[in-house]
């Protein structure tokens, strides 16, 4: 390394840990991780410029399953990256050396660490990270927006020569690198270290043109997905509500939280009118569309309005909404290709808080994973398979222009107190199967395997899909 980087890395050197405590709390930064962890399809090579200690960005990137490859100028803060992220590698060099080759990585994290180069290496490394994030792949960079050049100041007691461009300048040399800034947003934070006052923080959110609709997301899994849908599941009362009943939710909160700042929302399904109402508590009203004609007498209210009909065919002009959610119903639609595409027509892709919101099972959900291994093949079924479905959702929205999706896990839980596998065994199998000719056959070998469970996961996915627009 040249003498600059040896004067960058010197006050790192010196800070070790220090910075990890006076940073490692930053929002903006987690709220970061959390953009790129929702985009990143699975295994995803992950490249950490100025990794620091290792934490937060390095600890959570590996924790999430990702291939992460750090670098930083500073031994000492390599070596405490090594030390706390044992799944990542870690390595001292200067960014500017660095040379992995195009598309080396899926995404490029780089918190704050091009503040100590002059500007025409600063412009340079831009352009040279542009090409080694691969097509569909982020970019995800903070820094200190300030018109300054080799401007020699005290940072947490440590002498540095600073560097930096407005955020209009950032915005365009991320342009120039091939990149589509998706959100910047600028933001103050105070560092907790004494005697250290506000500063002033650029966020960046890019993408990189092309790549797959709908990378291999961890939550779509497992792999490979089934050719084709398997058909929908029969939906009867008698058999979701035991089922309702016995839910621990945490699903519908995430939900409202995404749809803040919504006005007009459909919810497709309605169900039992959980989300309906929570919807309509949060915005004031809710509109829903249920097949089932006792449920649409039941919902109706003064702040819900419910109308007969099915998802295929959605009873409402192009761009009625502004938001459309859609949790659990999938699997029970006879076309839910079609039923996303009607979806995407009626939100209004020009609102600027336009979003389609769909919650499928997890891969690790512990129901379907007793229906598909146990019910279905008594009754001569395909396995159920949720994530083919959010993934073939994800691709059919993304054609529709809402290219921009996150996916996230939600935590569902249904509680059996009484510990009685009879009685569980009953539950499950009604869930699909109420009135099966062969249902008796399927509660006893359910019974099999749940002596002494109280709990089962019913684990959820959730979808936000968005169109891209610049965020600032």
């Amino acid at each position: 390394m040249d003498a600059s980087a040896e004067r960058a890395a010197r006050p790192f050197d010196v800070l070790g840990m220090e910075y990890e405590r006076a940073y490692g709390h930053l929002p903006e930064q987690h709220a970061a991780l959390d953009w790129l962890i929702a985009r990143l399809p699975e295994g995803a090579r992950v490249l950490d410029i100025g990794c620091g200690t290792g934490s937060p960005t390095a600890a959570r990137l590996a924790a999430a399953g990702f291939a992460v490859t750090g670098i930083d100028v500073s031994a000492t803060m390599v070596e405490l990256a090594a030390r706390q992220v044992p799944d990542g590698v870690f390595y001292q060099l200067d960014v500017r050396e660095f040379a992995p080759g195009a598309a080396s990585f899926d995404a490029v994290c780089a918190f704050f660490p091009l503040l100590q180069m002059p500007r025409h290496d600063l412009d340079a490394t831009l352009a040279r990270i542009g090409t080694w994030i691969a097509p569909g792949g982020c970019l995800v960079l903070a820094t200190v927006p300030l018109d300054v050049e080799n401007y020699d100041m005290i940072w947490m007691g440590q002498q540095v020569r600073a560097t930096s461009y407005p955020t209009e300048v950032y915005l365009e040399r991320l342009a120039a690198a091939g990149l589509t800034v998706v959100h910047a947003r600028e933001s103050e934070f105070v560092p907790n270290f004494p005697g250290m006052d506000v500063e002033w923080h650029l966020f960046c959110l890019a993408r990189r043109p092309g790549g797959p609709a709908v990378p291999a997301h961890t939550l779509c899994g497992p792999y490979p997905h089934p050719d084709s849908y398997r058909g929908p599941h029969d939906l009867s009362q008698a058999g979701w509500l035991p089922f309702e009943q016995r839910l621990h939710r945490e699903d519908i909160a995430p939900v409202i939280e995404v749809l803040a700042g919504n006005e007009r929302v459909l919810d497709v399904g309605g169900g039992s009118g959980a989300v309906v109402a929570a919807i309509a508590a949060e915005i004031g009203s809710c509109a829903t569309i249920e097949p089932d004609a006792d449920r649409v007498r039941s919902m109706r209210d003064d702040v819900i309005e419910v109308q007969p009909g099915r998802a295929e065919q959605l009873p409402y002009a192009d761009a009625s909404f502004d938001g459309v959610v859609a949790t659990w119903m999938l699997h029970y639609a006879d076309d839910p290709v079609l039923a996303v595409s009607e979806m995407a027509r009626v939100c209004d892709i020009n609102h600027p808080k336009a979003r389609i919101v769909l919650v499928q099972g997890a891969p690790d959900n512990e129901v379907i994973g007793l229906l598909n291994r146990i019910c279905a093949p008594i009754a001569g079924e395909r396995p159920d398979h949720q994530g083919f479905l959010l993934a073939e959702a994800g691709r059919v929205l993304a054609a529709r222009g809402f290219t921009e999706l996150s996916f996230y896990p939600l935590t569902v839980n249904v509680q059996f107190p009484e510990g009685d596998p009879e009685v569980t065994a009953r539950v499950i199998a009604g869930l699909w199967y109420q009135g099966h000719p062969r249902e008796a056959e399927m509660r006893a070998a359910l019974a099999e395997h749940l002596a002494g469970v109280t709990s089962l996961s019913d684990s959820g996915v959730m979808l936000v899909a968005r169109p891209p627009r610049l965020e600032i």
